[in-house]
């Protein structure tokens, strides 16, 4: 009783305070702390039409309904994220640590899958020697063949995982990359144009072991335009300039920021040793249509 009486004592106390303080001016009510509202971060599955022969209607399915649990794992992980106990986080093992390492390589998934069921499956699939794609990798490989020869190399190195070609922003060129997993091996920063799959998932049941005659059977339909499409976003992004923002110590503070803001051509933009950023390919000259024959 003594308990209770004391603790109604205390709200008392702390109602008669804030009133005093509200009424001097002391205190302002609409600032006062709110409860955080935590939303998860969910994922919508997109659905696909694969018109591949290359591929059975049950690999088909399977595959899709396989992204589709990937989707609704990374939503049952980013709402248990909103709920663990932060304060509890380490790095020798923790239910944060966990989640966090779920979140990640179930979103990987989720995107990984929409980029290769749609550069896949296009049963007209060809490239001219006009077109960006094939201009960009002879450019960055030495010749297209090269960037085939590599990129087969890189999906037969893979274990379970992906075969990529990624744009490098750092040093704007094109690269081949295998990933393990949904997310051990991917350059940070780089951005994927062409995605395989190269799970054994994805092929087993129509190739068995024998996964260069599925990697063969997928190139064969690479949906080019789908490419090119990828590539113009991602050059137009100008991403490298990420990397020449610098500290200011000098009297022209906020100026790259300030630029940003008003549209300013990044080229004339000065780093903080006053040397203008390396220009960047301008959207204009950039080949967007892809002929076919």
């Amino acid at each position: 009783m003594n308990k209770l009486l004391e603790e109604d004592i205390a709200k008392l106390i702390q109602e008669k305070v804030k009133k005093s303080l509200i009424k001097s001016g002391h205190f302002d009510f609409s600032k006062e702390e709110k409860k955080v509202i935590k939303e998860a971060l969910i994922t919508t599955p997109n659905t696909f039409v694969l018109k591949t022969e290359k591929l059975s209607k049950t690999t088909k399915e399977a595959h899709e309904n396989l992204y589709k649990k990937y989707s609704e794992t990374f939503n049952k992980v980013s709402s248990e994220l909103d709920a663990v106990n932060k304060h509890e986080a380490g790095s020798y093992a923790s239910l944060y640590r966990s989640l966090k390492l779920d979140e990640c390589y179930n979103l990987n998934a989720v995107k990984l899958h929409e980029l290769y069921f749609n550069n896949i499956s296009d049963l007209a699939s060809e490239i001219t020697v006009d077109s960006l794609p094939y201009m960009k990798f002879s450019r960055d490989f030495g010749n297209f063949e090269n960037w085939q020869f590599d990129f087969i190399a890189c999906a037969m190195s893979a274990r379970e995982g992906w075969a990529m070609t990624v744009f490098e922003p750092y040093k704007k060129t094109y690269m081949n990359i295998c990933v393990d997993g949904h997310s051990v091996g991917v350059p940070v920063g780089t951005i994927p144009v062409f995605v395989i799959d190269m799970w054994s998932h994805s092929f087993y049941k129509d190739y068995e072991i024998d996964k260069r005659s599925y990697l063969v059977s997928m190139m064969r339909e690479i949906n080019w335009d789908v490419v090119e499409a990828r590539m113009v976003l991602t050059e137009k992004s100008e991403l490298n300039v990420l990397y020449h923002i610098k500290p200011n110590y000098n009297d022209e503070s906020n100026k790259i920021i300030d630029s940003a803001k008003i549209n300013v051509p990044i080229d004339n933009v000065k780093d903080l040793n006053n040397n203008n950023v390396p220009p960047t390919t301008p959207a204009s000259a950039l080949q967007t249509n892809v002929q076919k024959g």
